[in-house]
């Protein structure tokens, strides 16, 4: 990663403390049993259903892990976004002139057919 410290042992634990605590856990799949076969022999009635935490508090911890992600991302430089610019406004042109020598010739065309 360019101007970005590589992250020590301890931070590293942290963040993933942190993650744990956002509330999800990838070991908690509904989708796959845990052992082959296993089936889920409690009754029904005592399954408890989850409580959701508040609006308040899920919008929290969004903003939360969304900022967390923002700080992983590896942002470009001065000179990445120089040369993905140029190569958009590269693209733009190449596509105006396509679409202006199409519509030129849609135009003749037309003025052929209809008098």
């Amino acid at each position: 990663m360019v101007g970005r410290p590589e992250l020590t042992e301890a931070e590293i634990a942290e963040n993933e403390r942190e993650d744990a605590d956002a509330g999800y856990d990838e070991s908690d799949d509904d989708s796959e049993p845990t052992s082959a076969g296993a089936v889920d022999r409690r009754p029904a009635s005592a399954a408890t259903p989850a409580r959701k935490p508040s609006l308040g508090v899920r919008l929290v911890e969004f903003l939360r892990g969304s900022w967390r992600e923002l700080q992983r991302v590896q942002w470009p430089d001065r000179r990445q976004v120089m040369q993905a610019t140029g190569v958009v406004i590269g693209f733009v042109i190449v596509a105006g002139v396509f679409l202006g020598v199409a519509d030129l010739v849609a135009t003749k065309v037309v003025k052929i057919i209809l008098p």
